[in-house]
Parts: structure tokens; C-alpha cells; sequence
């Protein structure tokens, strides 16, 4: 049996004064903080929408010949939106897959 050295224990970091129990419930709270913000722009985001719908239902059918193009403005607008939303969830993805310890990287514990 080969004894343990100091950079082979799980328990440096600790000694060091890092508190991985800390830490994580840090990482664990910043996660759910995220979910509850993403949560929330969503809802004003759907909110806006059916507004917006609303106005250009009212619109169409008062005939005005802008609805027409304010739903073609609005529609090119919720694209971006959308493809804003889809960057972010892949870069959420990445960094995750990036702070996910790989084999034989163990040393937080």
C-alpha cells in the first residue's frame, strides 16, 4: 500500500481553508437564482406576446393597413428573441459540461 501524500487527499482543499461544502451549496443557490430569473423574463416575454397578439387581432380586424406590418415586425423580433434564448441555453449546456469533473479529476472531493 503506497501512503498518501498531501496533493492526494481529498482534504486539501480544506486545509487550505476552502469549504467545499460551501462552495457547493453557493453553486447549488446561483443555479436556482438563474432558473428563477430565466423563469420570470419568460413569463413577461409570454405576457408581451399575448399582448401583442391582442393589439394586432384588434388591429386586422379594424382593417388598418400597418397590422400587417407591425406583425411582421413583431414576428422578426420574437425570432431573435428566440434564437437569444437558444444561445444561451446551449452556453448554460457548455458550461456545465465544462465545470462537469472528468475521470480521475475528483479533486473536490
Amino acid at each position: 500500500m503506497v501512503p498518501e501524500t498531501k496533493m492526494d487527499s481529498p482534504n486539501y482543499l480544506r486545509d487550505w481553508g476552502f469549504d467545499t461544502a460551501k462552495f457547493e451549496a453557493k453553486a447549488r443557490q446561483s443555479m436556482k437564482d438563474a432558473r428563477g430569473d430565466l423563469s420570470e423574463v419568460t413569463g413577461v416575454l409570454r405576457q408581451s406576446l399575448a399582448d401583442t397578439k391582442q393589439v394586432l387581432l384588434d388591429l386586422q380586424k379594424n382593417r388598418e393597413p400597418i397590422a400587417a406590418e407591425l406583425k411582421h415586425g413583431f414576428e422578426k423580433a420574437w425570432d431573435e428573441i428566440e434564437k437569444a434564448f437558444a444561445t444561451a441555453r446551449q452556453r448554460m449546456r457548455e458550461g456545465r459540461q465544462a465545470a462537469a469533473p472528468g475521470p480521475g479529476d475528483d479533486w473536490l472531493g
